[in-house]
């Protein structure tokens, strides 16, 4: 059979073809209007569930967890398997492996409950499909003592053990009088309830016990709490809780087993004083839910509940079955805040990267889509679709990591850090990719900061270049060479921006040990390249020339009618790019030279385009086509494609000759060039590297002035 086993290494899964396998999965409990209500006859919709499974395998999802609710247990207990048939076959055809939760109604009655069980078991004994039976979601102290067991399965948890041990908290007299008050549940026998009773005050003092140890900073989970010395007199209490959930655990595998069954069995745990015990060693793997604060300090919480599982479980793969922070604070509608996606996102991509990076088994969100409820809006909250199909930023990046991520077994890093403004910021790499989360996060080699509250910035590392993009917009600082063991130190940095596979322009060059700074785009590409390597500089009276690569250079044209005519013979001698849609032209060429009047193309226009990152930015007009059509004829004449190397044409004289008196200074002003501030200083546009040069200190590039910046104006040389 096809199924997914357990690896070699006990730590992970592997596929029928000895693949490793990390469950990257979700929970599931119907479509937005019918949560936990999906298995009913009236609101049993295939074309939904298809609608739905078809988002989670677009989520990038390998693994969805269902639940056998009433309805449906209601179903098969009359052979009716139309709707579990159907949904497996579903998921198999969006290439989802299901993890089917039994008993989701906790019926106490456990060979009641293994009669739908084994009938699951024995029809879907060959189907690859199901990747393995949780055989209860969530059991607690109440489901484990009050059980009826089948004969041959005896709770130690219903004898006088634990009374004998620890003497009595309540008297047989007060357990019937609290059995009568329904405290205690009727259908226990008076041994059954005085035992109940009994084991349920032991057991609060226990608690209370391993509480304070925790509080007190003696260690970071219940695990820490039962290896040490202080948990001694706890023994006798925790060997009878072993020995029950053995019992409970046995009395519901053994029929399972018994049908031939070979997919994989575990338990949803939510109390860690059960999925701690080393009675569910008997499971496959271990599955552990929880939910924790919004905060670094809750992060921490399931990173040391988990890692204390691991103690225990050394040899077994431990899945993180349920997990996940709501898009509002409060179950109450009238005081509930909502909390930013962008948020929850950071926190639960978080939890993904570090359960990839320590090589646990698996994750699944809770869950797929919000619910369409108002009287609890936190419940409602959790999914990675709200109302209406619409996707939350946690999609994207889930989506990313599958397409990333290495095989379990691979190394990769985590490492998460204090955000004063998101609560946490964090690294995640696998081989040749680098994930930033947070509003802020640096290290020696990345510095990542976010224009919103948090978001993400994705590297992906090539022989010879860093590919960036980012969820949101920000700046990345990176010194690529920390990156890329490859990268030549000896060489510049050039950075293009990535329309496409064959389309990039190029925006900087930062010199040889300079600290790459990329301000991002949302949802934009960027290209970090290893450039040229540093030659002698050049005299310093000769001018830098300017070259542009095919697609980096293009004309900008204030309309059809007189500009284009005018600037035919400049494009057709230097083929740039050409366009008059003035609002496309900002983040996609890194040389513009604009032939238009400012009413056309405001300076406004031509800042915004330098604060992209435009290496050059000019305005090549005059008063008049016929005088525009003049200017550009002689640059072509010249080879200059331009102003900064070319020389105003004799018949149009500089209208503000050069004042006698050079001013040291000079600031900034909107629609402002280098070349054009040198022809406004020195009345001669091919002078603005002097000004370049004596402002290197503020400047890294021609094009990054900004308005109000002050320039030293150096004078010239006699």
């Amino acid at each position: 059979m096809a199924l997914i086993k357990v690896a070699a290494d006990k730590r992970h899964f592997v596929d029928s073809q000895n693949n490793s396998f990390f469950a990257l999965g979700v929970n599931y409990a119907g479509y937005f209007d019918r949560g936990w209500k999906m298995w009913e006859s009236d609101l049993f919709d295939p074309d939904l569930i298809a609608l739905d499974f078809r988002k989670a395998q677009e989520c990038g999802f390998n693994s969805i967890r269902l639940f056998v609710h009433s309805a449906l247990d209601k179903d098969i207990r009359q052979n009716n398997f139309a709707k579990l048939d159907q949904t497996l076959s579903l998921a198999q055809d969006h290439q989802l492996k299901v993890l089917l939760t039994f008993n989701d109604s906790h019926n106490l009655n456990l060979s009641y409950v293994s009669q739908v069980d084994t009938k699951i078991a024995e029809r879907y004994l060959d189907v690859p499909t199901i990747f393995a039976y949780d055989l209860e979601n969530e059991p607690v102290f109440y489901n484990l003592v009050a059980g009826i067991y089948p004969s041959g399965y005896e709770a130690a948890v219903q004898t006088s053990e634990l009374v004998d041990y620890y003497g009595e908290r309540v008297s047989r007299e007060e357990a019937l009088e609290l059995q009568q008050k329904r405290s205690i549940p009727s259908h226990l026998n008076p041994d059954q309830a005085y035992y109940y009773i009994n084991a349920l005050r032991i057991f609060l003092e226990y608690n209370q016990a391993s509480g304070n140890f925790i509080n007190q900073g003696k260690g970071a989970s219940i695990v820490d709490f039962m290896l040490s010395d202080e948990a001694e007199s706890w023994y006798t209490f925790i060997d009878v809780m072993n020995k029950t959930v053995d019992a409970w655990l046995r009395a519901r595998i053994d029929p399972v087993r018994a049908t031939g069954c070979q997919q994989l069995l575990t338990v949803g745990w939510n109390w860690m004083q059960f999925a701690s015990l080393p009675a569910s060693q008997i499971l496959d793997f271990q599955e552990y839910h929880n939910y924790a604060s919004l905060s670094l300090a809750g992060f921490n919480v399931n990173k040391a509940h988990l890692e204390g599982l691991r103690r225990v479980f050394p040899d077994q793969p431990i899945v993180f079955g349920e997990f996940g922070w709501s898009n509002h604070t409060s179950t109450n509608p009238s005081t509930s805040q909502p909390i930013a996606a962008e948020l929850t996102c950071l926190y639960e991509a978080a939890m993904h990267a570090y359960l990839r990076a320590a090589k646990f088994g698996g994750a699944y969100k809770w869950k797929l889509n919000d619910l369409d409820i108002d009287y609890n809006p936190y419940q409602a909250s959790f999914g990675i679709f709200k109302v209406g199909n619409v996707a939350k930023p946690i999609r994207d990046v889930l989506r990313r990591f599958s397409e990333t991520w290495d095989p379990v077994q691979e190394p990769a890093t985590f490492s998460a850090v204090q955000d004063l403004t998101a609560g946490m910021a964090y690294r995640f790499d696998v081989t040749q990719h680098s994930t930033l989360g947070g509003n802020a996060f640096q290290d020696d080699a990345v510095s990542w900061r976010a224009t919103g509250i948090a978001g993400h910035c994705f590297i992906e590392m090539d022989n010879e270049e860093l590919l960036v993009e980012a969820q949101v917009a920000g700046q990345l600082a990176v010194e690529p060479w920390k990156l890329l063991t490859t990268w030549n130190k000896a060489r510049k940095s050039e950075l293009y921006r990535v329309f496409s596979d064959t389309h990039r322009t190029r925006q900087q060059t930062f010199d040889v040990d300079e600290t790459v700074v990329v301000n991002l785009t949302a949802g934009a590409k960027y290209a970090i390249v290893m450039g040229e390597a540093v030659t002698d500089p050049d005299p310093p009276d000769d001018l830098p020339q300017i070259e542009p690569k095919p697609g980096e250079h293009v004309v900008l044209l204030g309309d059809r009618d007189g500009y284009f005519q005018a600037a035919l013979t400049y494009i057709r001698y230097f083929k740039p790019d050409f366009t008059f849609a003035a609002e496309e032209v900002a983040g996609r060429w890194a040389y513009v030279s604009v032939v238009a009047s400012p009413d056309q193309v405001s300076d406004q226009l031509l800042d915004d385009i330098r604060s992209t990152g435009a290496v050059l930015v000019e305005r090549v007009f005059d008063t008049s086509p016929d005088k525009t059509k003049t200017l550009l004829d002689t640059m072509t004449a010249n080879s200059q494609r331009f102003l900064g190397t070319a020389v105003p044409p004799e018949d149009n004289p500089p209208t503000d000759p050069p004042p006698d008196d050079q001013p040291e200074t000079y600031v900034v002003q909107p629609g402002d060039t280098l070349s054009g501030i040198a022809y406004k200083i020195y009345g001669d546009y091919s002078l603005w590297p002097i000004i370049y040069e004596a402002n290197r200190d503020k400047i890294s590039s021609p094009s990054l002035i900004r308005v109000g910046m002050e320039l030293l104006i150096p004078p010239l040389s006699e």
